[in-house]
């Protein structure tokens, strides 16, 4: 790569050269070479074929995950969410050391006590920058005092849920248990929560927490129309 200093009235290829505007720099570069045809067959582009499929499988079944989890996921900044989400999948995939490159996959990834562990306090809400103390046994215990309100909410709701994930047959189950409901001003410093009641799946067994928070208007919880507070913490794989 070259850059020419002289301003001037350049066409857009000389020979095996092609010339374009970068960062208000005229550039000289060789001709790559690349076509969708050398994509496809060039061993040179191998990798990146790899790398394609993989992606692909692995972000229809993210789409899954998210529709299972649609009604506790929080609705605003939806984008950030989706992101986040591949992209912490993704490196859980590449924990499937047993599948050739191309043909990695989440699922097998999850089967891995590594691939569990980078999923445990995963928060599907990215805006969420704090950590939450959390003990999981025959109940989840948390720790309150690191939780912030967002404004103007009065009332905080806490529950635990199981998504059950059928990889063979692609169907995703979210189950819920006993909603609790606490006021602001009155959360103790640590509470307990109910496990679902247990059901039989087979697959991938995630363990959620879910913290939303409310305001009462006329005698009637309602959620805040921000959502950006809401969270959705990963407990467990199993």
């Amino acid at each position: 790569m070259a850059i020419i200093k002289t301003p001037g009235d350049y066409p857009k290829r000389i020979g095996n050269y092609v010339i374009y505007i970068s960062r208000e720099q005229i550039i000289l570069r060789t001709i790559s070479g690349f076509t969708s045809k050398a994509l496809k067959k060039s061993a040179k582009y191998k990798k990146c074929r790899q790398n394609a499929s993989e992606f692909g499988r692995l972000s229809a079944l993210c789409k899954t995950i998210r529709v299972a989890l649609q009604p506790i996921l929080p609705k605003t900044n939806n984008l950030a969410v989706v992101n986040s989400c591949t992209k912490i999948m993704r490196e859980v995939m590449t924990y499937d050391t047993i599948s050739q490159r191309g043909k990695r996959t989440l699922e097998a990834g999850l089967v891995t006590t590594e691939g569990k562990l980078r999923l445990q306090n995963y928060h599907f809400n990215p805006q969420i920058a704090y950590e939450l103390p959390v003990v999981l046994t025959n109940e989840v215990t948390l720790e309150t005092t690191a939780i912030v309100f967002p404004k103007q909410s009065q009332y905080m709701a806490a529950c635990v849920h199981y998504l059950h994930c059928n990889w063979e047959t692609k169907d995703h189950t979210l189950i819920a248990a006993e909603k609790v409901f606490y006021k602001k001003r009155e959360v103790p410093e640590r509470i307990s929560l109910p496990l679902p009641k247990e059901t039989e799946g087979t697959g991938t067994i995630f363990t959620l927490l879910e913290l939303e928070f409310y305001k009462q208007v006329k005698g009637n919880f309602i959620p805040m129309e921000n959502d950006s507070s809401k969270v959705v913490m990963v407990l467990q794989v199993e």
